[in-house]
Order: C-alpha cells, then sequence, then structure tokens
C-alpha cells in the first residue's frame, strides 16, 4: 500500500500529465515547453518506480484506486485524468520500469484522441501500433476481442482433432472477472457485439460475460466467479462437432438432426475433461447446461441428479444471447423483447428467482436498448439505475429534428445536472429504423 507521500507524487503525476496533453495542443512536440514537461514526468515515475516494477492506477466503482487507496477528493486535473480514461474505454493503466519520454509523450496525446475512436479500435491496439510498450491499459473491448480469438483457435484445434490447452482461455476469463467486478456495464455494453460470420464465438463470449454478471448480481462466492465465466466460455465447444448442415440449417431440425443436435453439451463435457487445468466443476456446469430448470432439458439426468444452481445461470445467459442474436432460423429480438419472450420460459426452462435477478441486473431497458425521450430525441441505453429502473443513463445519437448527431453526449436521466433540460424516457425503439450500429455506439 502507498504511503501518504507516494500518493501525493503520483497525483502531482497525474496532474503533469494532462498539464502535457494541453501543452501539445498548444506547441510543437519539439517545443522546449513539451520537452521540460515531459523529462519530469520520467523524473517523477523513475522516482515511484524505484520501488515498484509498476504502478497501476484503476478506476474502481468510479473511483480512481492507486494500489488499493481511492482518490477520494483529486483536485481537478487527477478528475479530467480519470474522465479522459472512462471516455476512451480504459478502466487501468500500468506505467513500467524503463519507459522514456516518447512513450510519455504518446500517452499525453492518447488522452487528446477522438474517445471514440479510440474505443472502436481499442486503447491497447493504439499504442501497440505506436510500440509502447513499457505503458499498458486494460480495456474492456481488447479483453472482450482476446476472448474472442481464444474460442476460435480452441475450437480450431478441436476440428483439427487436437485437445486444447485451458490456460489461455482460464486467464481471459479471470480478465473477464474483473471487468464485471470493476466496470460491469462496459463489458455487458459489448455484449451487443453479434457477428453472424462467427456466431458460435462471440455468443460463447456473451454467454461467459452474462453468465459472470449474473452471478455477481446473485452475490455468489467471489471464488466461484472464474468456474462459472470459463464454463460459460467452453459450453458451446463441443458444437464444433456437429455438422454445419445441422447447426446452419434455416429451418426445423428433423428428429434426427434435432437427436446429433443434443449431444453437443455432452462432447463438450468430454472434452473439458481431457483439458489440464479444467475443474470438475466447470465441467459438471457444460454437462447441464441444456438440462433446464423443471429438467425437461438435455441430457437426461439420473433420477436424484440435481442441477447445479451455477448451471441454472449459464441457462438464462445462453438463452437470452440466443434470443437476442440472428440465427440461420430466427430474427434478432430486441433486448426488451427477449425479456418477454423469457419471462413465458420463467419457472419451466429458467429458474424463476435467478431469471428475476437477470431482469433487474438488465433494468426495465437492458444496456444496449435504443429508446425514445419525451423530447424526441434517440438515445442508446449505456447503464442502469437500479434505484429509478425507468430513468437509465443513455447516450443521445439522435436530435429531436430526427438528425443524427456527430458528437453524441451523454445523459443521467435520473440525475441530471443543474440547468439541463430534463428528460423522460418514453418507450424503446428499433434500431433498424434508423440504420444504426449499436457497437460503436457503446
Amino acid at each position: 500500500m502507498p504511503d501518504t507521500t507516494d500518493r501525493d507524487k503520483l497525483e502531482q503525476i497525474l496532474t503533469g500529465m494532462i498539464a502535457s496533453s494541453r501543452n501539445l495542443t498548444l506547441y510543437p512536440a519539439e517545443h522546449p515547453i513539451v520537452k521540460n514537461q515531459l523529462k519530469k514526468l520520467v523524473l517523477d515515475l523513475e522516482s515511484l518506480l524505484d520501488t515498484r516494477d509498476k504502478l497501476t492506477v484503476a478506476i474502481v466503482e468510479e473511483v480512481l484506486v492507486f494500489e488499493g487507496v481511492p482518490f477520494y477528493q483529486p483536485n481537478l486535473a487527477v478528475r479530467e485524468f480519470q474522465r479522459r480514461m472512462e471516455e476512451r474505454g480504459v478502466n487501468a493503466v500500468e506505467f513500467h520500469k524503463g519507459l522514456d519520454a516518447l512513450e510519455i509523450q504518446v500517452w499525453s496525446q492518447f488522452l487528446l484522441e477522438d474517445a471514440q475512436e479510440i474505443r472502436e479500435m481499442s486503447a491497447s491496439k493504439y499504442l501497440a501500433q505506436r510500440e509502447i510498450k513499457h505503458i499498458q491499459v486494460r480495456d474492456a473491448r481488447e479483453v472482450y476481442n482476446r476472448a474472442l480469438g481464444i474460442v476460435s483457435e480452441m475450437m480450431g484445434e478441436i476440428r483439427m482433432g487436437k485437445i486444447p490447452k485451458a490456460e489461455s482461455a482460464k486467464k481471459v476469463v479471470a480478465d473477464l472477472t474483473r471487468y464485471i467486478l470493476t466496470d460491469r456495464p462496459a463489458l455487458l455494453a459489448l455484449t451487443l457485439l453479434k457477428n453472424y460470420d462467427s456466431y458460435l464465438f462471440n455468443h460463447s463470449v456473451n454467454v461467459s460475460v452474462l453468465s459472470l454478471a449474473l452471478a455477481d448480481a446473485l452475490k455468489m462466492p467471489k471464488e466461484d466467479l472464474h468456474p462459472i465465466g470459463l464454463a460459460g466460455l467452453l459450453h458451446d465447444i463441443g458444437k464444433i462437432l456437429t455438422p454445419k448442415n445441422i447447426t446452419l440449417k434455416p429451418y426445423d431440425l428433423t428428429p434426427e438432426e434435432w437427436e446429433i443436435m443434443k449431444e453437443h453439451p455432452i462432447k463438450s463435457a468430454e472434452i473439458l475433461q481431457k483439458m489440464q487445468g479444467i475443474s470438475e466443476l466447470c465441467v459438471r456446469l457444460v454437462y447441464e447446461h441444456h438440462s433446464r430448470y423443471d429438467r425437461s432439458g438435455y441430457p437426461a439426468l439420473e433420477d436424484g441428479h440435481q442441477i447445479h444452481n451455477y448451471s441454472k445461470i449459464i441457462a438464462i445467459a445462453d438463452t437470452y444471447d440466443a434470443i437476442t442474436t440472428l440465427r440461420p432460423y430466427q430474427k434478432p429480438f430486441h433486448p426488451r423483447e427477449a425479456i418477454m419472450i423469457m419471462e413465458k420460459l420463467s419457472g419451466k426452462a429458467l429458474d424463476p428467482i435467478y431469471f428475476q435477478e437477470f431482469v433487474r441486473m438488465l433494468g426495465i431497458f437492458p444496456v444496449g436498448s435504443l429508446v425514445r425521450l419525451d423530447t424526441g430525441e434517440i438515445g442508446i441505453v449505456i447503464e442502469n439505475n437500479p434505484q429509478s429502473p425507468l430513468a437509465p443513463r443513455i447516450k443521445v445519437i439522435i436530435d429531436a429534428s430526427g438528425k443524427k448527431i456527430a458528437d453524441p453526449f451523454e445523459v443521467d436521466l435520473a440525475h441530471p445536472k443543474p440547468g439541463d433540460q430534463v428528460r423522460n424516457l418514453v418507450a424503446p425503439t428499433d434500431p433498424l429504423i434508423f440504420d444504426i450500429d449499436l457497437t460503436k455506439l457503446t
């Protein structure tokens, strides 16, 4: 834990980074004012790094934290630093020994770049393209994309008859878990990613994220989040062995084809059993994820076999993501429509208590919902407010005249800023009407 002196030094450093960014808007990079500020920042960082290998600054529950100690009353510059991190989708930055003035200059420039463009490409990719090795960021999109790549790679190995290693999957689930605990809305927003061509990969990652979020909302033990997230990530891994003419069939399966489809939880569990480092609990959750709350699902369970509570969590996540995704045999449903469909499955396929918590977690208007305001504006829900379900935080993207806004802005309907226009949510609306790609707006 840092002492007061270290915390004060860090506050000076973060203030200096904002000053450095402002200098770059006024002077060329070669100007003495810019160079001197960068040199001072390097010296200050080296001083703090003298007793540690890296210096980590993170945002936890909207508070900036340095080695477990929060900045509860930061100065204006530190608040500005936090805001710029949040806008660019970064919830943690690490400064490592060996950094130089050029890397600090790139970081200072990063804090000036268009936030939406950074979110779309990922902050980590921005730094990697500029060969920055001693400054590392954690951002939700990068972790999500890494999870996609790992699932794709593992399924490719299975298709070739190999048994994949579990280490990379376990590491990325640890990162996903960390995000769920520190910035759940940012990660939930990425479950809007719906790529029809790589449905199985997107679906696997989305189920992992949604399962982790629900388990956390249900206050399951923290040590159990990892096996739940890993089971969500790998629940359909055996489906890669199901013939494509069945998984991609655009209409009802024949009884024979349906029997083949129902084998995938067994195949998935069998693959996991052969992988080193996978717990029995994880295997069980994968095996049971289609068992249904009323035990009418598949595979058939022996008398006396109790479905694990965590399998019920994965079943809810699996159902929600499947309903809200374009499939060969189904149009995607709006998140609000999906909840209404799942309401009918509650108590039958889905655990009713867990489902109600899932609804509370997502909100009446789930993250990613496009909504109309009483001002005539259109916005996208980016975070729910449990105390005021009808007043989430939204990003306004279309003005009252129906024109797309070049620079969308955020509004907290429950807590409008002094002097701001009061806005109320009227109803959900269809993104297809407005030709909107929601994944680029979260």
